[in-house]
């Protein structure tokens, strides 16, 4: 056993570019070193912006001697007539390296063939991966790759050494002008010159000597424990250490070293979240804030020190007070562009940038912002029409929707775009508009990214499904759809961010989605229909309803994962499986429409996961499948009527199902909604009437059993067909009220 070290030395890589890069070298070297039949004990990767490597510990130092199948061309075509081997026969011979007495015969799929048995002496590592790395590295892939020089290699930066030692040996390879010895280099500024590696396991040392922490996860403790005790020694507390932002640092810097920095008091009367993007996104600083928390008064925080914590990639005495003063200049000359920006728009109130706002493309087809604005407030409107909100918050919603966009056309949004909505609610604050209105003109952009949390309040959590609903079904009408990789419109981070707050924010509120959907298709058909594309109104709300249910499977699928792994429901482990959870999910999603109402659809889920997991749960499900697949099957010489007729009943079992389930099953539903029997089915409208519906069925499963046992539900005679299947349709009634029972399918033994 010897270990392996692969150094790829770069000009700094992008830091968002490295983890990816990492990822994929060390899963590219598995793959190949396993196709090889090249065992190791582990690979550990590391690296740092100008270099990607890997340490494969306990490596083989050969491959294993293998022995495999060949298969050859047909006996009949391999031997004459004589039994004499054929030129085809001496050929596969030869090329297999035996000789044609070597071979065997083996019948496979009725015909028979030549078989060579063919033995692969192993290689010696170091010749197998002088093999495997060229290719590996070439096969690295970038967002946007480049060649470098003469040489023929696309790679993100130019490549300018390459280590490649088998303990204490070198395994020889090129890459371009580029071969592969012992030596790498330390440091750029604080370890000048090459250092010469005396083996693989000299490596992480080495570098640490010369002042490079190669593992990425030693930088990161590095970082938190120093910018953490910087923080502590001004009495505060650094802020960020758990955002992209610290991810970002670690792959900046080889050795890290944390530098505080200071700016001036008079800029802690700009709102925390001002300071903070411009420390944060303009110049990858920590903020400090504050151990004890404050607000002053008018709902904008201020809970910042006058410091800053930036980490430098050099540790030299004389260096750091040099960047310690240029970050200072830097960060106090943006802070003095965005005090000035914050003040100077104050001049101008909300309202009155309505016409400048006109003035502001949303998309060259679908209008200006202004019209995006117009739209909201007709769909803010249809919403508190049509769902039972309070009078308060149905106004608050309003006003949020005329003014959640007006920031985007002020000074301080042109500089900072990743401050818009929060610069719409600190100027609405100073406006005097109501505190509601001021909340969700800044969290209605939440959630803002895949680590961002969806708006707390409730009124930002309605104007955000408005304005991220109006934003996918217009790029839908227009065709900018994501397709692959590409989502030029963050669509699906906006389809997500939605259902998550229907499911996690509004689950006591039934948006129905589909109408919204609707009328945003009539809004928009007025300006598509005579383009060049066109307008199919049914096409778009079919697209972005199966957009977004896609997104809802993905997170009911969660659900049911984390039910079945939950302690307290060890009944559904069965459920571990995922075409099962599947199933379970489709089941209720193709029972009604289920943008129509998510909360509905989310209490079903419940209730179906409930009935699964109880005794005798299986065998409501068992009899509501056979019930929904005879029905599925019926085909159009069965006319869909549920009327039933009990005088052509002829079989005690129909009579008997149908007896009991008038009884104990309709009558009994019907009279709890106040409901006559005769009237039409009163539908469930909550989880109580859910689970009573269950209830009711389960003691109806022995009648449907025999139903089945004595009853042929398909028989000759049309009417009584037809009379059968209106039984099965009363029944079936009641199971498709809670889910689309023959999805469940899979769930039965």
């Amino acid at each position: 056993m010897v270990n392996y070290l692969l150094e790829i030395g770069t000009e700094e890589l992008p830091a968002g570019q490295i983890p990816e890069a990492e990822s994929q070298l060390t899963e590219l070297v598995a793959d190949a070193l396993k196709e090889h039949s090249l065992n190791c004990g582990g690979i550990a990767s590391m690296s740092t912006p100008r270099r990607l490597a890997l340490l494969i510990s306990d490596l083989k130092e050969r491959q294993e001697t293998v022995t495999r199948k060949v298969k050859g061309p047909p006996v009949k075509a391999s031997y004459n007539a004589s039994g004499n081997p054929t030129q085809a026969a001496k050929g596969f011979a030869d090329k297999q390296g035996i000789k044609v007495d070597q071979l065997e015969r083996e019948e496979i799929g009725g015909i028979e063939y030549i078989i060579a048995n063919v033995t692969i002496e192993g290689k010696p590592a170091g010749e197998v991966l002088s093999d495997i790395m060229p290719r590996v590295i070439s096969q690295l892939s970038f967002e946007r790759p480049m060649r470098w020089g003469s040489s023929d290699t696309k790679f993100s930066r130019p490549i300018r050494w390459l280590v490649s030692l088998l303990g204490d040996k070198v395994v020889e390879f090129s890459l371009g002008p580029t071969k592969a010895g012992r030596k790498t280099q330390g440091h750029r500024i604080l370890s000048g010159g090459e250092i010469e590696l005396k083996n693989a396991d000299d490596y992480v040392p080495a570098l640490k000597q010369a002042r490079v922490l190669v593992d990425p996860e030693e930088r990161r403790r590095v970082i938190k424990e120093s910018v953490s005790q910087a923080a502590e020694k001004l009495k505060g507390r650094a802020r960020q250490l758990s955002s992209p932002l610290l991810d970002e640092v670690v792959n900046l810097t080889e050795w890290p070293c944390a530098v505080v920095g200071e700016f001036g008091r008079e800029y802690l009367e700009l709102p925390d979240t001002l300071i903070e993007t411009i420390m944060v996104h303009h110049q990858r600083y920590f903020p400090v804030e504050k151990l004890e928390k404050e607000s002053n008064g008018d709902g904008i925080k201020n809970d910042l020190l006058p410091f800053f914590i930036t980490v430098s990639n050099n540790d030299r005495q004389d260096a750091l007070q040099v960047i310690k003063q240029g970050n200072e200049r830097v960060i106090r000359a943006r802070l003095a562009d965005g005090r000035f920006f914050y003040f100077d728009d104050q001049k101008t109130p909300l309202t009155e940038r309505k016409a400048s706002l006109a003035q502001l493309t949303f998309d060259k087809d679908l209008g200006s912002y202004s019209e995006k604005v117009e739209r909201l407030v007709k769909l803010c409107r249809t919403l508190t029409d049509t769902v039972l909100v309070d009078a308060r918050i149905a106004v608050c919603l309003e006003r949020t929707a005329e003014l959640c966009k007006l920031d985007l056309v002020t000074n301080l949004v042109r500089e900072l775009p990743e401050l818009q909505g929060y610069v719409g609610s600190w100027y609405a604050t100073h406006e005097g508009e109501p505190p509601d209105v001021v909340k969700a003109i800044a969290s209605h952009y939440a959630p803002r990214h895949t680590d961002d949390a969806i708006p707390a309040d409730r009124v930002g959590q309605l104007m955000s499904v408005v304005d991220k609903l109006d934003t996918i079904t217009g790029m839908f009408a227009l065709g900018k759809k994501p397709s692959g990789s590409s989502d030029p419109f963050a669509l699906r981070r906006q389809a997500q961010g939605l259902i998550d707050i229907l499911i996690e924010g509004l689950t006591d509120c039934p948006i129905n989605i589909s109408a919204l959907i609707h009328q945003l298709t009539r809004e928009f058909e007025p300006k598509l229909k005579g383009t060049k594309k066109g307008f199919n109104a049914d096409s778009i709300k079919a697209e972005v309803a199966d957009f977004l249910i896609q997104r809802l499977k993905g997170r009911l699928m969660e659900r049911v994962e984390r039910d079945a792994e939950n302690a307290q429901l060890k009944q559904l482990e069965f459920l571990n499986a995922g075409f099962k959870r599947s199933a379970v999910v489709d089941a209720v999603l193709n029972a009604k429409d289920p943008l129509a109402n998510v909360p509905d659809v989310l209490v079903r889920l419940n209730c179906l996961q409930s009935l699964i997991s109880a005794p005798g749960g299986i065998d409501v499900v068992r009899v509501g499948v056979r019930i929904g697949k005879i029905l599925e099957a019926r085909g159009a010489a069965t006319p869909a009527t549920d009327d039933v007729d009990d005088k052509l009943f002829d079989i005690d079992a129909e009579k008997d199902l149908w007896n009991a389930f008038q009884k104990n099953v309709h009558t009994k539903w019907q009279t709890a909604r106040g409901a006559s029997a005769a009237e039409p089915f009163r539908a469930p409208i909550n989880r109580e009437q859910y689970d009573e519906i269950l209830n009711l069925l389960r003691p109806l499963v022995p009648a449907i059993d025999k139903f089945f046992d004595d009853v042929m539900v398909n028989v000759e005679e049309q009417k009584k067909r037809a009379n059968r299947h209106a039984l099965l349709m009363n029944i079936d009634r009641y199971f498709t009220a809670v889910a689309d029972f023959p999805k469940l399918q899979p769930l039965l033994p």
